[in-house]
Order: structure tokens, then sequence, then C-alpha cells
């Protein structure tokens, strides 16, 4: 679970009131999970995911390869975070500077703070885990609503996730097929402030107002398939089967599904014994669900890697560059490396540069 002061720190950066206030190009689809593995390569990886990221991103994956072990994680710590971020919240927590002069230099800029980490066991064809992950944008903007009054907003979601995940290959592993099952509990805060009011967030923030609980039940299925000799392969991964209903824990507040999302993977795949070169293209939310852009929801990227000890990936995340690379040493693997999200509503119009960094532990 993500401790309570980080969580509180994350939400003492939120702003976003009620959702008929907010801007809908200031904020992102809060996804559970995002591999740092799998940003540097353009957040792909539908057609080739395996060990504990199969369990996000195509359980089918889980089925692939022999025996009965691939891995178990301990801990893997992994922060997101703006690159303006850094600088916001030393100013804001660390010097107590809620100036709004001191938020006017980050006008029009979304800031985005990320966490998570996942602990679990994963066999070939089963895997079961917990995963703790926190989101939080923020963003001072001129509000049509308020007269071009400035105003601090964004939002938070913190999960907590328990998962259970199985596969099984047939034809001689050309086809694969998966499920996921979750159970998820959220907390949503909200808040809008005007920038004028931006000493009072910490204050408000602590009473709990503006945040909601909600918990449910899903369902993700997974299929990869792998070409007779040859080196293409192909995933689909449906998120949210038949959509995911989360009930408030508290009354008079409704509940909320999170959208069914369908994301179709290719990858062509040169893999030898001590290296292997991989090129992959995901298109994600075919039908639309969440982003309506064509170019927001098209991943594409690529990946060397020397005996699964050291890689450089690179990539492209809704048309905008991504870099990586990884160390692994069995008992530890470091993930490190930038990209860009764009939050606004369609491709090329609020950027948002980011950094990735990931220490795993396990064996």
């Amino acid at each position: 679970m993500i401790p309570s002061r980080l969580y509180r720190a994350c939400l003492s950066l939120v702003l976003s009131g009620s959702a008929g206030h907010l801007y809908a190009d200031s904020l992102e689809f809060h996804r559970i999970y995002r591999s740092a593995y799998f940003l540097g390569r353009g957040d792909t990886g539908v057609a080739t995911a395996d060990y504990h990221e199969a369990i996000f991103y195509n359980p089918a994956g889980l089925a692939k390869g022999k025996g009965l072990y691939k891995e178990t994680v301990l801990i893997s710590p992994t922060v997101q975070v703006s690159t303006k971020t850094k600088d916001l919240v030393r100013q804001v927590l660390v010097q107590e500077d809620n100036d709004p002069d001191t938020l006017r230099g980050y006008l029009g800029r979304n800031l985005h703070l990320g966490v998570s980490n996942f602990t679990g066991v994963v066999f070939r064809r089963a895997a079961l885990g917990i995963l703790a992950s926190s989101d939080t944008n923020v963003m001072l903007a001129k509000s049509a609503d308020e007269r071009g009054l400035e105003t601090l907003h964004a939002d938070a979601v913190a999960n907590r996730v328990a998962v259970f995940s199985a596969a099984e290959d047939f034809f001689n592993q050309k086809l694969l097929v998966g499920i996921t099952g979750k159970y998820i509990m959220r907390n949503e805060a909200t808040l809008d402030v005007s920038a004028l009011d931006s000493d009072n967030i910490s204050d408000q923030l602590s009473s709990n107002d503006a945040e909601i609980s909600r918990n449910g039940i899903g369902v993700d299925l997974g299929l990869m398939y792998d070409m007779d000799k040859k080196p293409w392969r192909f995933g689909l991964h449906v998120e949210n089967l038949g959509t995911t209903k989360l009930a408030a824990g508290e009354s008079g507040v409704s509940s909320k599904r999170l959208p069914q999302i369908v994301t179709l993977g290719a990858a062509y795949d040169l893999t030898t014994k001590m290296s292997s070169l991989v090129v992959q293209a995901d298109f994600r939310d075919v039908g639309g669900a969440v982003e309506k852009d064509t170019f927001k929801r098209l991943h594409l990227g690529t990946e060397l890697q020397f005996a699964r000890v050291f890689g450089f990936m690179g990539g492209l995340n809704q048309g905008y560059p991504t870099v990586g690379l990884f160390l692994n040493l069995y008992v530890a693997r470091l993930d490190i490396g930038a990209y860009t999200e764009e939050v606004g509503s369609t491709a090329g119009v609020r950027p948002d540069q980011r950094l990735f960094f990931r220490l795993k532990a396990g064996f």
C-alpha cells in the first residue's frame, strides 16, 4: 500500500473540485498499472508481454515458455514524474511556498506524479499478486467558467488491487489464452481552487471531504498468436471485459464503471539464445472508449537486449519519442528512461514530458 504521507503529498497537489468544472484537456485516463520497462519502448507489449507485466498488459503471455516457475517480485517501486513537478514539489511541500506567484510560473503546464509497487509470484500459466498505485495530475489554467481567473485544478487516484491470472497454450504454443481477475479498491480526490486561495489546499484536503472510495471486481482477457516458423506475433487484450463496476463505499455517492478498452498489438521478434531485437506496434482503445484521437492511441517501439541482462529501448508514445534502458542482475533490476504523455484532447496540444524509474527486487 502507498504510504499515507506520500498519498497526501500527491493530494496536496490535486485540485479539481467537481467533475463538471474540470478542464477536459488537462487530465488523462488513470490506468491501474503502467510498466516502466514497456514505457521505454513506446508503452508497447500486448503481443510479447511476459512475467508480471503480462498480468496487466496481456495475461496470455503467462503461458509462454517452458517449466513451471517464472519469477517472484518482492518489491518493485516505480516513479513517473513530470520534468517540472520536482521544482513545484520542492517549493510547495518542502519550502511551503504557496504564494500565487510561485504557481503562476507553471501556468498551462500539466504536472504529473505517479507511484506504484507490485509484489507477487508468477508461474507459467498462473500468477498472484498485489498492486498499489497512485496517479496525480495538476494544472494551473485560466478558467472559462470563472471569467478568465487562474484556477488550480487536477485529480488524484490511488488503487489497491489484488490480482490472479491464469493462462493456457494450444497448438504447440501457437495460440495462447489468458485471463486476469482483479479486486480493485480505489480512492479518488478532486478539487477546484482559485490560485488566490492556494495557501489553503493542504487544510482542505486533510479533511477527507474531497475523497471518494469505491471498490469492485473486474476481468481482463488476453490472446496471443505466434505465426508458425515466422518472427511475427500478434496480441489482443481486453481490459475491463464488459466494463468494471466500482461501487461507492459511502452512501449518497454513485457507482462508476471503468470502460472496456480493447488493444491490438503486433511484434516482429528476432530472438536468439544471447540477444534479441523486437519491433512492436500497439493500437490501444480500438473502440474509442476513452480516447477519440487516433494518434493518441498509437504506440510504436523497439528493443535490443543482450542475454536479458542489459537492454536499450526506444519508440513513440502517442507520437512523442520515448527512450529507456534496463540492467538486470537477476536479484535486482533497474529500469530508467523518459517518455511524453499527451494530456490534451488531441496529439500535439499539451505534451507532458516525464521521467520514469523502477527498481525491482526478487528472484
